[in-house]
């Protein structure tokens, strides 16, 4: 998990974002690949901790400025589970 972030948008509203780095859970993949999503507002679970398994649904988006273009990865549905006794 990465630090929260916050701000206010144009109009003056208050938004939260949420960065996590989430990792493939499947033991049939050597080399799982990791990917960092993006939670915005309502969207960030109040139960989410580092290392917690979670299932995520997310969307790409693309967008250019000054001539570059971005991804931009965001969680459109995220479920906690209990993370595993050690």
């Amino acid at each position: 998990m990465l630090p929260l972030q916050t701000g206010l948008s144009k109009t003056g509203t208050e938004w939260r974002r949420q960065s996590i780095v989430v990792m493939e859970d499947d033991p049939s993949i050597a080399f799982p690949e990791e990917m960092v999503l993006d939670l915005f507002n309502d969207r960030i679970p109040d139960n989410l901790t580092p290392g917690q398994h979670v299932d995520v649904h997310f969307g790409i988006r693309a967008r250019e400025y000054n001539g570059r273009w971005y991804n931009e990865v965001s969680v459109l549905k995220i479920q906690t589970h209990p993370s595993p006794s050690l």
